[in-house]
């Protein structure tokens, strides 16, 4: 198979020109804040941990512009409250 030079400038032009654009595509993004209600509380670090844990990947991940923050039982809504709280659009 021969390889035509206009037509490798042409492909690899469109590769740069995707590679420069990405991140101001990104930048463009709105920026989202998630109230994430646990129904466990802050000293069960395994569980609610995992929470933050995923909460800060998320943000490294989009470069801030997706934030979540996590609330332990009862800060929002009561410890099993959280299912409700979600249907009713709280958190």
């Amino acid at each position: 198979m021969k390889v035509d030079r206009r037509k490798f400038l042409t492909a690899a032009s469109g590769v740069a020109a995707v590679s420069v654009a990405a991140p101001a595509i990104a930048q463009s993004l709105p920026e989202v804040r998630w109230r994430c209600a646990s129904s466990f509380p802050k000293s069960l670090d395994t569980i609610y941990g995992g929470g933050e844990v995923i909460a800060k990947r998320v943000a490294a991940i989009t470069g801030g512009k997706f934030q979540i923050r996590v609330f332990g039982a009862g800060e929002i809504v009561p410890a099993f409250g959280t299912v409700d709280a979600v249907q009713q659009g709280t958190v």
